[in-house]
């Protein structure tokens, strides 16, 4: 099981970011054209993907929660779960959006050049889907997830000289 490193950046506003996570591929042919495209013109656009893709099977990772409060497991997982549903609901505003714009695509796809106006669009609109579907199927007391507390340099106490 591959893991997935999450740090908890704001308690308040339910802000977390996925730092550690592995990389994106796949096995449909049209989608990794599209990968290849963006490792080459867009490396940000596809490590983006690379997290939306994760997002989509969450359940089959590892998941680790870096914080530096003190917090116990069971209001990290409350938390994680109104991250979850929270990040479910900009993917559904995201893929009504690229819905609208994705059928406009194909008349910049006669530009020369690598076909970045159709495959991008094309690809987020794939992937934030998936993301979406998946999220939508994650309960988090089925997820495999560790709390790690992250001493910060208030908590280390000063050596005596």
């Amino acid at each position: 099981m591959k893991d997935v490193t999450f740090e908890i950046k704001s308690l308040l506003k339910f802000q977390l970011d996925m730092v550690e996570f592995p990389g994106l591929s796949s096995p449909k042919h049209w989608v990794q054209k599209g990968i290849n495209i963006l490792k080459n013109h867009a490396p940000k656009v596809l490590r983006y993907l690379s997290r939306q893709h994760i997002l989509a099977e969450l359940k089959e990772y590892k998941i680790i929660l870096k914080t530096a409060r003190v917090i116990d497991d069971g209001h990290m997982k409350k938390i994680f779960n109104i991250w979850i549903r929270k990040e479910m609901m900009k993917r559904l505003v995201l893929v009504i959006i690229e819905a609208l714009i994705l059928p406009f695509t194909p008349f910049l796809a006669v530009l020369p050049g690598p076909n970045i106006f159709f495959y991008v669009p094309a690809l987020l609109f794939y992937y934030h889907l998936r993301s979406y579907l998946g999220l939508r199927k994650v309960h988090v007391n089925e997820l495999n997830i560790e709390v790690v507390h992250i001493l910060s340099s208030q908590d280390i106490p000063a050596e005596i000289g």
